[in-house]
């Protein structure tokens, strides 16, 4: 799988393109308007590796000040390129176009009113108007820009799209992408080439589907613009650096993707690391086959927790699974557990007891094939697991339910598998290569598609990593997009060198939480922090997550300023908004209902709001 071939994008003194390595930044969350902060903060991020630095610029009077600050850097000894960030000011944009090397606009605001999130309708002579009034206030900005030599960005987020383009083509991808071409094309006729694009969300499968559809509409008009990839609001902590990997990930490993930027609610100095990491884990295979294309089915994946470092399987164990004593017993094995919210469906263990017996009979039981007959002692309905060779010499189907039936090597996806299969249709396949790779998983796939092969599949990653950071983010990226695309049953984790047995199974929750496709728990998603920011973002997140972590159902967003909410808040059930002197607007879905809330106030009139509708439980 190959990059995806790009035009050369010149900034200041480096380049962004399919020829360059993808190129790592993150962006400024101080006051514009001083200088000295910036320009620290802006240290800060080059040193820890970042190779171009993103400022916003909400005002004329904060392009102007963006000279300062670049003089200051370059006084320093610093040659790392500026970019200014710009909603809803197209002068600013032609100002600070004058004073740094690349900026950012967003098609949603850069022309367009801000949206009302009301269903609108344009008349086809509306529309055509508004087009031409967008192209000639953009190719305004590009005259300036090929004037001062600035790269462009044309960054669209899914929340902040225009009402017109949503009049036409809804809060979709399509959308996104339809509001980036109309700006693209302006670029093409305008023969302005030193541009590269973005399109955001913060539902990474928004994101991922928007830059694939992207790609296949800039290749139709013959586009070859560079690509920024970032999942917006993506959070802080190990949630965020998840959410990232997923969706970031999976555009890396499909070879698209030019310059990444890792947004997370803390200090931008600890983004780089992040995204460094990811570009490295990420690295192209050289596979002689190009993965097929696959079109998914499955909506509700499973979790194999993989117990089998347990030696005795005792109530502290089924308690860290979050199986617990029922309300009621068996007349004869006594005390049964039920499961909980964060429960797996299957449970892959070595060791065998009487614990077993007592699990519900939803809960799949998966041991080494050897070990078959003892697991039946404890509980009938235990299933094995086998090697496919092995399967395949069979001679008689085995006892059980089902067979798992696991592929570490691609060979043996043969017409004699698929025959074995067929015949056995209730047999799970159990994908295991011997490096977990996105491009191995889906070529796999694509042979047993390819060979009419249907039963159900599971994914299983085994790395041998104890750098929980590396780990996570490897199998975040490499697994995310099977799950982003619907294409396996089930995720089965490994993890040999992290001691915690239970790691393997909260990982693969947040990787299916991230991907959207299961909800173990409340997720909270929160914009970095910039210039615009009203109040203090990191305490602010921090307080929301301990108010609010136990309300599993809920996705709860946390804004720095109206910018960010409602419209980038995309699917969230309530947010927390900036709003400048100590107070705090809250929002249920898109609606603003309270409004001015004194900080102080804000977490007890949020959890007031939630009761109100009905959506609290302790």
């Amino acid at each position: 799988m190959k990059r995806r071939s790009t035009k050369q994008v010149k900034i200041g003194e480096i380049y962004i393109g399919s020829e360059y390595p993808v190129l790592v930044q993150s962006m400024l969350n101080t006051d514009t308007m001083n200088t000295e902060a910036c320009v620290e903060q802006a240290i800060r991020i080059i040193e820890a590796g970042g190779k171009l630095v993103r400022i916003t610029a909400p005002g004329i009077k904060e392009a102007k000040n963006l000279e300062n600050i670049h003089v200051e850097l370059r006084r320093r000894g610093y040659t790392t390129p500026l970019s200014a960030d710009i909603h809803f000011n197209p002068e600013a944009a032609i100002e600070a176009a004058r004073h740094v090397e690349k900026v950012r606009i967003n098609p949603g605001n850069f022309v367009d009113k801000r949206a009302t999130f009301k269903t609108l309708t344009y008349t086809d002579e509306e529309y055509a108007a508004e087009l031409e009034r967008l192209r000639e206030k953009f190719t305004a900005f590009l005259d300036v820009c090929r004037e001062y030599g600035t790269a462009v960005r044309i960054g669209t987020n899914h929340g902040s799209l225009s009402d017109r383009i949503m009049s036409r083509y809804g809060n979709t991808p399509a959308g996104m992408v339809e509001a980036t071409m109309e700006y693209l094309r302006v670029c093409r006729d305008e023969k302005f080439d030193d541009v590269v694009i973005s399109l955001k969300s913060s539902d990474c499968r928004v994101m991922v589907e928007a830059v694939r559809l992207l790609v296949k509409e800039m290749e139709k008009e013959g586009m070859d613009y560079p690509l920024h990839l970032g999942v917006t609001e993506a959070g802080e902590g190990e949630d965020g650096r998840i959410r990232s990997a997923v969706g970031i990930g999976t555009l890396l490993n499909e070879g698209l993707g030019d310059t990444i930027r890792v947004s997370l609610t803390e200090e931008p100095e600890q983004e780089i690391p992040v995204a460094n990491l990811l570009n490295e884990i990420c690295c192209l295979q050289d596979l002689k086959t190009e993965p097929i294309h696959l079109v998914g089915r499955y909506s509700h994946p499973v979790i194999v927790a993989d117990i089998s470092k347990v030696e005795c399987l005792d109530e502290a164990v089924m308690a860290g699974l979050d199986f617990h004593v029922a309300t009621e017993n068996d007349p004869v094995y006594g005390d049964m557990l039920q499961g909980g919210m964060r429960s797996p469906e299957m449970i892959y263990t070595e060791a065998l007891g009487p614990e077993l017996t007592k699990l519900p009979d939803s809960v799949t039981v998966v041991v080494p094939f050897d070990s078959l007959d003892i697991a039946h002692v404890y509980n009938r309905k235990a299933v094995a697991l086998i090697d496919a060779k092995d399967f395949v010499r069979l001679s008689k189907p085995v006892e059980g339910d089902s067979i798992f039936v696991e592929i570490r090597n691609g060979e043996v996806i043969n017409t004699e598998l698929a025959g074995k299969l067929e015949r056995e249709k209730n047999a799970i396949v159990v994908l295991n290569p011997e490096r977990p790779s996105s491009a191995l998983y889906r070529l796999y796939l694509g042979e047993l598609k390819r060979l009419g092969i249907m039963n159900r599949v599971i994914v299983r990653a085994m790395l041998d990593e104890s750098d929980s950071n590396r780990l996570s983010l490897w199998m975040a990226a490499h697994l995310g997009g099977l799950f982003l695309d619907r294409l396996v049953y089930g995720l089965w984790l490994s993890c040999l060198g992290i001691p915690d047995m239970f790691y393997g199974v909260h990982l693969s929750q947040d990787i299916l939480q991230s991907a959207g496709v299961r909800r173990y728990k409340t997720e909270f998603i929160s914009c970095p922090g910039c210039g615009r920011t009203l109040y203090n973002l990191q305490e602010s997140v921090a307080k929301v997550k301990k108010a609010f972590a136990h309300l599993s159902r809920l996705k709860i967003a946390v804004m720095g300023c109206i910018v960010n909410g409602p419209g980038e808040m995309g699917d969230a059930d309530y947010g927390y908004v900036g709003a400048g002197n100590g107070k705090v607007n809250l929002f249920r879905g898109k609606e603003m209902v309270r409004v001015a809330v004194p900080e102080e106030e804000a977490i007890e009139a949020l959890k007031q709001l939630i009761k109100e509708n009905g959506d609290w439980n302790d």
